[in-house]
């Protein structure tokens, strides 16, 4: 197991600050909403908030047909602290009731919880995470099951493509689904936290990310999956920039096999 990954119940390794930058991007933050009081009073966004259906995707249903048909399997996962809550976003990825989220939207938390569309409340085991990749698998405790969203095991070709990013509107307080283009990747996107009091801010560098275009993601979006127009899940949201409508997923081709491995548990 390399420094940056960690099972689950160990302590929290922290984010190591970085030097110069070679690649500069602009401000780019974390997509995790640190409490419940920030999403709350956000005014309603141009993102469509839909219904949570069931359907399978077919080559002749639009992006916001298939968002709709995948909303089911997009959850809220909760991260609660001793003072405070963070949300963001989840999605089933087998049938054994395992959701995938970014490794930032639990870290440092003392009980994790999902939350189905419908409000019913999971209890979450965290079975493994990559802080390195910032990704991680928690599983339902208590039988939380359905249908799997399909996978893209091989990186997005064709690009760009018409994609969209589904969230929990609970997370974000916007809408359950943003239209994006994915147009290329990003060979470096540098990273500043927020300042914590009396504490440095802290810098790290995602690399090799999927570049989305479009609409504005919010805070509550990170761990969110990105689907294509084939219904399959090709990303996974993590970053947005504070100063324009782009925003950041991890490639799931680079990810999945280790996802995998961590639901094999």
């Amino acid at each position: 197991m390399s420094p940056g990954r960690a099972a689950a119940g160990s302590r929290p390794l922290r984010l190591l600050i970085v030097g110069a930058l070679v690649v500069l991007v602009g401000v780019v933050s974390f997509l995790v909403t640190v409490n419940r009081t920030a999403v709350t009073g956000h005014a309603p966004s141009t993102a469509r908030s839909a219904s949570a259906t069931e359907a399978v995707p077919s080559p002749t249903q639009s992006l916001d047909d298939i968002a709709r048909a995948q909303l089911s399997r997009t959850v809220t996962i909760e991260a609660l602290g001793s003072n405070n809550e963070g949300l963001g976003t989840g999605w089933l990825i087998d049938a054994k009731g395992d959701f995938v989220t970014n490794a930032h939207v639990i870290q440092g938390q003392m009980t994790v919880r999902i939350r189905g569309r419908d409000g019913g409340s999971h209890v979450g085991n965290v079975l493994g995470v990559d802080r390195d990749l910032d990704i991680a698998v928690i599983r339902s405790g208590d039988g939380f099951r359905g249908t799997p969203l399909q996978t893209l095991s091989t990186a997005v070709k064709g690009l760009p493509a018409p994609v969209v990013v589904l969230a929990s509107s609970h997370a974000t307080g916007h809408g359950d689904f943003t239209d994006e283009s994915a147009t290329g990747t990003q060979a470096d996107v540098p990273v500043t936290s927020d300042t914590v009091t009396g504490q440095p801010p802290v810098t790290t560098v995602y690399h090799d990310m999927l570049v989305l275009e479009g609409q504005a993601v919010y805070p509550g979006n990170s761990g969110g999956p990105v689907i294509d127009a084939q219904g399959r899940v090709v990303g996974i949201l993590t970053l947005a920039s504070k100063s324009n409508a782009q925003a950041y997923a991890i490639p799931l081709s680079r990810v999945l096999s280790e996802l995998l491995a961590f639901a094999a548990k």
